[in-house]
């Protein structure tokens, strides 16, 4: 009992797993729901109900896991835990249900479906402004700020959903997905140069190290929400240039990174690639709201949430619970495969409407399960025991330290 209850002892362990195991149920349920003889959760549409859970479940789940471990650098504290820790996951949880329930029984009213799913955010925000607060790291209040804006998304995701009022639904799957690119370009943007310089300097490359450029990224960062403003005022023509923009500064910003140098360490290379997915998808998203690919946007969004998002929880997980043993942190094979089987659908779902069948799209789905099962038999026996620290990165070298935290 004492083992199974350590799952509560940092908040990454129960919101990352929960992470997995939304990403598997709630694909299966929406794929193959129907020929199991389960009615197919909607939320307006079938497609709407997915693109919900795939970005306000699965990815609400890994934001909150992330930033409350990472948050106890803010003052030296100990995590969050135990009956706090389960209140959050109880009311993530909660917004599932009624989700389901929504989607199962149409016709919940919106004020009852809304609290119920703004619930886990409220509680999030609010722990992260606490932590921000006794640190007097007033800078760090715009985290939580964004966890609000995140839930303040979702209620107008779900009221446009149901009601079919403004902003229309297309317009919150793509406020939904930017609010990722844009943490993928402030986390990864901090972590995969310090992570590279750290793994650098423990292998006695003493080459140029690589450049953080932050100019790159503070521009990049602009270009992006400068493209969710121009979307919610209807520009599609100029937030479509701004999403291309904002994808070359990326691609610059990951080439001078020495991505090349990170192959003796491939949980570094995989966010390395993570960050490409971002840049890529920023691009090929852009130019398909062009017309100028063979694809819809919604099809290239995939890149964003199967290639980037994905690939930025399970970079995050796989470091979580690489084996501690004083040397550089190792990737697990089993996160190893999660990666190639969720970034092979992403190929794969890209490529769908090139190869219009309905076995590619389940080809893909079928991968992305098998990716995330991968992802859990890697992750389930690391979330028992003691509390491995620092959670997201190995030892550091001896020659100065670099320092890597969210800012």
């Amino acid at each position: 009992m004492a083992a199974v209850s350590s799952i509560w002892l940092a908040p990454h362990r129960p919101l990352f797993l929960a992470a997995g195991l939304w990403a598997l149920v709630a694909l299966v349920w929406w794929h193959w729901g129907g020929s199991m003889g389960l009615s197919t959760p909607v939320l307006g549409t079938s497609g709407l109900w997915h693109g919900h859970e795939m970005l306000f479940g699965l990815g609400s789940a890994a934001v909150g896991g992330y930033f409350l471990t990472a948050s106890m650098s803010w003052r030296g504290a100990d995590p969050l835990s135990g009956r706090p820790l389960m209140a959050l996951v109880a009311l993530w949880l909660l917004g599932r249900v009624a989700l389901l329930a929504e989607g199962l029984w149409p016709g919940l009213p919106l004020w009852l479906l809304q609290p119920a799913a703004l619930g886990y955010f409220l509680l999030l925000g609010a722990l992260l402004a606490r932590e921000a607060v006794a640190a007097r790291r007033w800078p760090k209040l715009g985290f939580a700020a964004g966890i609000f804006a995140f839930g303040l998304a979702e209620t107008l995701y779900l009221r446009a959903a149901v009601t079919e009022a403004m902003p229309d639904s297309a317009t919150m799957v793509r406020v939904g997905w930017m609010f990722f690119a844009i943490k993928i370009s402030i986390i990864g943007g901090r972590m995969v140069p310090a992570f590279t310089l750290n793994w650098l300097r423990q292998a006695g490359l003493t080459v140029a190290d690589p450049a953080p450029r932050p100019a790159l990224g503070w521009a990049a960062l602009g270009l992006l929400w400068s493209a969710l403003a121009l979307t919610f005022a209807g520009e599609e023509t100029v937030s479509a240039l701004a999403l291309i923009a904002a994808g070359i500064l990326q691609g610059i910003r990951l080439a001078g990174w020495r991505g090349r140098d990170a192959r003796g360490n491939l949980l570094l290379l995989l966010l390395h690639a993570t960050f490409g997915w971002l840049a890529a998808g920023l691009v090929l998203v852009g130019l398909a709201r062009l017309g100028l690919l063979p694809l819809a946007e919604m099809d290239a969004l995939h890149a964003l949430t199967m290639g980037a998002m994905s690939g930025m929880i399970l970079s995050l997980a796989a470091r979580a619970a690489a084996p501690r043993d004083g040397g550089p942190l190792r990737a697990r094979p089993t996160m190893v495969a999660a990666f190639a089987l969720i970034w092979s659908a992403a190929l794969l779902r890209l490529a769908a409407p090139l190869a219009p069948s309905a076995d590619v799209v389940t080809l893909a789905a079928a991968l992305w399960c098998l990716g995330w099962l991968s992802f859990l038999a890697g992750y389930l026996p690391t979330v028992l025991g003691p509390v491995a620290r620092p959670v997201f990165s190995g030892p550091r070298a001896q020659t100065q330290l670099v320092r890597i935290e969210i800012r």
